[in-house]
Order: structure tokens, then sequence, then C-alpha cells
């Protein structure tokens, strides 16, 4: 049955809660003693400006973070991992949004002090695992030393440091039968699989066995999480992706692959059965919504996550941005309404709830996350990024904190 929910639109409303919605945190602070951080200092890979690889630069006289919710953690770091939006971020991807939420925060909150704004000089880094040395006194779901995981939002300083700052409810201890460096490669990929899939499209146990489902990307970084949490919910799996991805892609659970790159491949899906579910991975690069609307059952989803919020933003600043966002959002949800299709924007939350069932279905031999072979310290972290972004990975890139062991 078709659910007239308006998704990308309450994306927009919710995408702006959530930049604001700590402002009412308590901004005491609370102090890290440590001998090994007496001094306050930690190293960490920053950028001065947006732009190519020659920004990062390595310092070692970067502020450990401070704790200022009494629910937040310190983190010892071991281990990290690359994902796109790391290199999106470098560029200035999001900047003018994730700014103005900076600027709201420390003006109310802070009283206009530039203690935690986060525009320059800028930690990147997304996902993490590493062991918990200090918390806040409202604190009772870890202890120190605990090993946890977990992926920072946006609006925090990122991974690439020795140290890095995490709410008690954004993380969760690591699987028990995986290693550090697997760990630190799972967190973003699978909240955003399963935000996607879960929360944005409502597919669970009681309702997807049989369904028919299309994956876009399959083989990508989240495309092959997906394609697991889809066979674990009984799904029936067709993967567009590159052709030397296709023996991989199966023997995870895709019953049929298609190459993307072959001429006729929209004809090749419209061929076989209709879908009930179209997961989009990598945004219209050889497609629009209208396009692939048609391969889809009536009351069928389609979601995406790649969305133009931050793009919009970014160029065309807050008010416009936003503005061009909501058309693009009303006319979307309308387009896919008048089809009988509803249609999802997507995006990932630090979730230590999601991460606890991800931990489940991983100490449970149900989801394994791809690693490529090639293994990057954390001195080399630009050198991983280089390697990301050429296109060189096959599998999550990890970075290994070994030097600080």
């Amino acid at each position: 049955m078709l659910k007239i929910n308006f998704f990308p639109l309450l994306f927009v409303k919710r995408t702006i809660y959530h930049a604001i919605k700590s402002i009412n945190e308590s901004p005491t602070l609370y102090s890290i003693p440590s001998a090994r951080i007496s001094s306050g200092q930690m190293q960490a890979w920053i950028i001065y400006y947006y732009g190519d690889n020659q920004q990062f630069t390595l310092s070692d006289s970067v502020q450990v973070p401070i704790i200022l919710s009494p629910k937040d953690v310190l983190i010892k770091v071991l281990s990290s991992s690359i994902n796109p939006i790391d290199i999106r971020r470098r560029e200035g991807y999001g900047g003018r949004l994730i700014d103005t939420y900076q600027s709201m925060k420390n003006i109310l909150q802070l009283g206009g002090n530039q203690l935690n704004k986060l525009q320059f000089p800028l930690i990147l880094g997304r996902d993490f695992c590493g062991e918990i040395i200090r918390k806040g006194p409202k604190v009772t779901k870890f202890n120190i030393g605990d090993k946890v995981y977990g992926a920072l939002n946006v609006t925090r300083q990122g991974s690439f440091a020795q140290y890095c700052s995490a709410g008690e409810d954004e993380i969760c201890l690591k699987p028990n039968n995986i290693s550090d460096e697997e760990a630190s490669a799972l967190p973003l990929v699978s909240l955003t699989s399963w935000c996607a899939i879960r929360k944005f499209s409502g597919f669970n146990e009681e309702n997807s066995f049989g369904k028919r489902a299309l994956l876009i990307g399959a083989s990508g970084g989240v495309g092959h999480i997906a394609t697991q949490l889809l066979k674990n919910l009984g799904m029936e799996i067709t993967a567009l992706c590159r052709s030397d991805s296709f023996d991989y892609i199966r023997q995870i659970g895709a019953e049929d692959a298609v190459n993307y790159r072959q001429k006729d491949w929209f004809v090749e899906l419209s061929r076989k059965p209709k879908y009930d579910f179209i997961f989009d991975t990598v945004g219209p690069r050889y497609y629009t919504f209208e396009f692939m609307s048609s391969l889809l059952n009536r009351g069928g989803t389609f979601v995406t996550i790649v969305t133009p919020i931050f793009r919009n933003v970014d160029k065309y600043g807050l008010i416009s941005g936003l503005s061009r966002t909501a058309y693009q959002a009303t006319k979307q949800t309308l387009t896919g309404w008048s089809n009988g299709i509803n249609y999802r924007w997507a995006y990932y939350s630090a979730d230590g709830n999601v991460l606890n069932e991800i931990k489940k279905l991983v100490e449970q031999n149900k989801l394994k996350i791809k690693i490529d072979s090639n293994k990057f310290s954390f001195e080399n972290i630009p050198d991983a990024i280089s390697y990301v972004e050429n296109g060189h990975a096959k599998g999550k890139v990890v970075i290994q904190y070994s030097s600080f062991r």
C-alpha cells in the first residue's frame, strides 16, 4: 500500500533538527586527567583550508577533545577507516550548513566561545574503533577500558587523531569475533544501510520475505553491507554493479547481477519482474528517479542516500539552498505519489542501538565487512585517502594506529 509520508521533506526537517539538537546540552567542561595526555595535546591530521590532499598537515599540538556533555566519553583511537564522505568533506562538502550549526551552538551554548568551533583547523574521519579512557559523570552504559566502535556525527571533530569524543548513545561495544581494524570499517556503511532499509523504507522481518530488491552500487561500501542486510530479511536481490564483482556479490546474497557498464543494462532490468524496493547508493549518474521508477511495483519504495541538501546549501547559501532542497523534495515526492511510488531520502546518524544490532549480526556470522588488502598506518592517512579517491580500493581501507599503542 502506498504511504504518503513525504519523507524527503521530513529529511530536510530532520537534518536541520539534528544540526541544532545539541544546543540545549550543558556546556559544563569536564577535565580529562591522564598521564599520557596531561599536556592536553595530541597528534592529528588537520586541514586549514578545503581542497585536495595537499591540505593535510600532521600536527602534534592539537587540543585533546574536551568533554562538553556529561554523557560523552573520550576514546583513544585504535583504528579508523576511509569513507567517500571524508574526501568530500576535505573538498568542502557540507561546510556551510555544518558551520552554521557550529556558529549557532557557540553563540547559544558557549556565549560565542570558539572552543568547539569546527570550521578550521578541521579533523576528518568518521569511523573508529577505540578504547574508552575517560567518561562524563552521567555515562552509565560503558566503563573505562571498554573497546567500542562507532561513526562520529559530522558535527564532531573526526577520528584521524589519537583521541576523539562521542556520546554514549552513539557508540557500541565492538563485536568480539573481529579485529579492531574490521570493527573500524563497519560503522558508517552499516548505519547508512540499516537506516535506509529499515528506518526510511520501513522494511523488517515481518514484511520483507520474498520481496524483490534492486540494489544500485551493490559491490560498494554501503552496497555490500546492504546486500547482506536485505538477504537476512529474506529478500530476492538483483545487484547493479561491475561485472568483475558478480562472483563476490552472489556469494554474499544476490541472486542476480547486471553490469551497469553495458549499454543495455536498463533494457535487461526491464525484462525482469518488477521490484518492491530500489536502493540507490551511488546517485543519479546514469539515470533519473523518473527513469528508474518504471521498474517498481505500484506501492514500491525508492530510497537514495545521495541527497542534494548539503550541495545546495554549499552552492546557493543557507536560505536559497534549503528552499531549493524543499522544492526538489516536493517535486520528487509528488512525482512518486502520482506513479504510486514511495520516494525517500536517507542518511546515517550515529546510533548505538543500531550498532548493537549490527554487532549481533557480525557475531552470528550473518554480516561481514570486506577489507582491502592494502593497510595504511596513521602516518600515511593522506596516502590512504588518495588510494580510495583514485579508485584502487577493493573493499574498505583501514588505518592502523599501532604507533600509539
